[in-house]
Order: structure tokens, then C-alpha cells, then sequence
């Protein structure tokens, strides 16, 4: 079943997720419980940017509007419209990853927000021995 979320609103997010700055990559989850009919496009947006397409896909990726930030770091599985299971690899975290991320679908020139997750990409601690 869809659920539509208020994407203006932080506690409608599903999920929070961290990772550290330099780790191979994050996954952002995102599923649906039923069966596609129809090809639909799925769509990871991040509204804070422009432009905000982080990741799309419909019969096979549709990386043409996608901000040139994420270029070459992010995938979904190969499967992902046939298993409903939506969820975005974003290789090589950085910090300006960091944000909130929405998975939505368009079916029949209608778009529902799936899912949203706020991404924090902690920094390197980096320790510095006394001088003494």
C-alpha cells in the first residue's frame, strides 16, 4: 500500500541515516509492498538542490536531469521496479551529501512521495597528539 507523506514536515521522515565521510557507500532505503502493474519512474529527490534529481528510473535509468554532485555514485538495484524494493546507493559518501532525500513514484502522470531519509554524513575525527 502507498502511503503519501508530507514532505515539508521532518517527523514525516521513515529513517535516519549515518554514515562516515570515506565509507565505500550508504544505501537510503525505500520499498513498496505491492506489485507494479505498469512501468512507473521512481524518482530520489533532493529539494534543496537544483537541479534536485538525485537518481531516476523507469524502463532503465534516466540520468539526464541528474545533479552532476551525484554523477557516477548512485544506483538502484537492477530488479527494482519488478521487487518494489526502490533503494539508492549512494557511493562515496561526503559531507555535502548530507540531507533529506525523497523517494517518490509517477504513475499515470501522478507522483507519491514512497519515503523519505535524512542523510548525515559524519566527518573524519582526526587526532592530534599533544605537543608537549
Amino acid at each position: 500500500t502507498f502511503r503519501c507523506l508530507p514532505v515539508t514536515s521532518q517527523d514525516s521522515l521513515a529513517v535516519t541515516v549515518e554514515v562516515q565521510e570515506g565509507e565505500p557507500s550508504v544505501v537510503l532505503p525505500c520499498q513498496i509492498s505491492h506489485k507494479l502493474q505498469d512501468i512507473v519512474t521512481v524518482k530520489w529527490s533532493r529539494f534543496d538542490l537544483n537541479p534536485n534529481t538525485v537518481h531516476q528510473r523507469d524502463v532503465a535509468d534516466d540520468l539526464r536531469g541528474q545533479n552532476q554532485v551525484f554523477r557516477e555514485r548512485t544506483s538502484m538495484k537492477p530488479d527494482a521496479l519488478d521487487s518494489g524494493d526502490f533503494s539508492l546507493t549512494l557511493r562515496k559518501p561526503q559531507l555535502l551529501d548530507s540531507g533529506i532525500y525523497i523517494c517518490s513514484m509517477t504513475e499515470n502522470q501522478e507522483e507519491t512521495a514512497l519515503s523519505g531519509a535524512e542523510l548525515h554524513v559524519k566527518g573524519q575525527l582526526l587526532f592530534t597528539p599533544p605537543s608537549y
